[in-house]
């Protein structure tokens, strides 16, 4: 009995994930404590994360260079 040979093809996968991070900020302020409340609205001049301790929360599959959906799956709870 002869196989069906499966053409493959490429696909973007997108995993959003939940991963420790370390967030820099350069803010000019009067003092520490205005400092720490104006980052709320101030832009990260640099983000330092580690992949070990991350948490996948969900996959999305899409076709390579396409913005059409193949596959989603949510992973929390899974």
């Amino acid at each position: 009995m002869k196989e069906k040979k499966i053409d493959k093809k490429y696909f973007d996968v997108k995993v959003e994930v939940m991963l420790p991070a370390t967030v820099t900020y350069r803010i000019l302020a009067e003092d520490a404590q205005q400092a720490s409340e104006l980052i709320k609205s101030a832009v990260p001049n640099n983000v330092k994360y580690r992949l070990i301790g991350k948490k996948d929360l969900k996959v999305t599959v899409y076709e390579s260079g396409s913005s059409i959906i193949r596959f989603i799956k949510n992973l929390i709870g899974a």
